[in-house]
């Protein structure tokens, strides 16, 4: 999906609707284009290296959202300690 959505093959205009929309969230995209701004120089980089910073920080914002308010802890399990001797014992042993 992203390789289509990345608008390296072909823009925006022409993508079907849902490779439109994933260019619109793709992080992929806006890199793409910044290289491309960059490589033939015609255009400034720095919009897309925002809009790429944007997308970050929202992404990262709801992943912080969700785990925040969905996530259940789960009950922690109480390891037993075992002492080095009850380890070593042996019943068969003679000992003095």
């Amino acid at each position: 999906m992203q390789t289509i959505a990345n608008g390296a093959t072909i823009t925006r205009e022409m993508m079907y609707m849902p490779y439109e929309w994933m260019s619109y969230i793709s992080p992929m995209y806006y890199s793409v284009q910044a290289y491309f701004a960059n490589l033939y120089g015609s255009v400034s980089p720095s919009p897309y290296i925002w809009s790429m910073a944007a997308v970050g920080a929202v992404a990262m914002f709801i992943n912080i959202a969700i785990v925040t308010f969905l996530h259940k802890p789960m009950p922690v399990e109480e390891v037993e300690v075992k002492t080095e001797t009850e380890d070593v014992k042996n019943t068969a042993e003679v000992t003095a």
